[in-house]
């Protein structure tokens, strides 16, 4: 390998990998944008699931928290 390859290819590495990575990441903001679940529906699953923990806190004796 001629002396000047490792060069082109660190130039390669730092030109083309910030690009690609600012792609994947407007890529994940893009899909994750807008959830397709109703907040409702996670803050009643947030609640329950908070209560089961408090009734199992209760059940071993523990007192909350």
């Amino acid at each position: 390998m001629a002396e000047g390859s490792d060069v082109s290819y660190w130039s390669l590495v730092t030109i083309v990998g910030p690009i690609v990575l600012l792609a994947v990441l407007i890529w994940v903001f893009a899909k994750n944008r807008k959830s397709k679940i109703d907040p409702e529906v996670t803050e009643r699953a947030t609640r329950e699931n908070y209560a089961a923990e408090q009734r199992e806190h209760e059940r071993d004796g523990h007192s909350g928290l």
